[in-house]
């Protein structure tokens, strides 16, 4: 079986009914896709875009176990979801046999370890970097894509943005999902993520699609909002053109 037969098999052994691990699963696909795209705009040769796009099929390959055990995908109420699928991969009791280089094993681990981070370790090599980067892009683009579902419903209400994370947002900067107290903070710390973005192919994808303003019209209070929607467009609008 390739890959994808083996993340099939995988998922299977879970309640595919269950609409939380049906939008993972197909959260994990699209990610995937976002990968190789990004992978091609970077001309990587053959072995590097195979690896992104594994990377990019199994790293919330611990989201289905999460599900299972805790009923949550807060990391914070659980466990580290990243950590979970490195054990799930390379755990002394593999939970899904796929055939992984050993050569590739490092930059795999890292890539997971850290597309759910705040930052990306700073201790990585070139190539545990390129690949966290990718997952990180490709995985943001999905999740702005799914804030934007008419079907998604956003916590929302009337609090206020506390200063630490609009400080942060008026300076372009990724925001701690730690230092949100509020509903509000939470909400512009998904609108940074267009701050956190390391490709030119990303932001393309990002602007074409209307990512961004899909989300925005997808608030309730779009007022409050607005000029953080505003300021997050004039950054994507200066890092492309399209």
């Amino acid at each position: 079986m390739n890959d994808l037969e083996i993340f099939k098999s995988y998922v299977n052994k879970f309640d595919m009914s269950d609409k939380n691990i049906a939008r993972k699963y197909w959260h994990s696909i699209r990610v995937m896709n976002n990968a190789v795209e990004i992978a091609h705009f970077l001309k990587l040769d053959e072995h590097n875009l195979k690896l992104a796009q594994f990377i990019g099929l199994t790293h919330d390959i611990g989201r289905f176990l999460q599900w299972k055990i805790y009923g949550t995908f807060v990391d914070n109420k659980s466990i580290d979801h990243a950590i979970l699928g490195i054990q799930v991969l390379f755990g002394e009791s593999k939970q899904v046999k796929f055939d992984i280089d050993f050569g590739d094993e490092k930059v795999i681990r890292s890539a997971i370890y850290n597309h759910n981070k705040y930052k990306i370790d700073e201790l990585l090599s070139e190539d545990e970097l390129l690949h966290a980067k990718i997952i990180r892009d490709a995985d943001k683009i999905d999740l702005l894509y799914l804030l934007g579902e008419e079907e998604i419903i956003l916590e929302e209400d009337n609090s206020e943005v506390t200063d630490v994370i609009a400080d942060a947002f008026w300076n372009f900067k990724e925001i701690d999902t730690l230092d949100c107290k509020t509903l509000s903070d939470k909400i512009l710390f998904k609108m940074a993520f267009v701050f956190d973005i390391n490709f030119l192919k990303s932001f393309e994808i990002i602007k074409k699609e209307k990512l961004l303003d899909k989300f925005y019209n997808n608030l309730r209070y779009k007022e409050k909002y607005k000029k953080y929607y505003l300021h997050a467009k004039e950054f994507l609008d200066s890092e492309v053109s399209i």
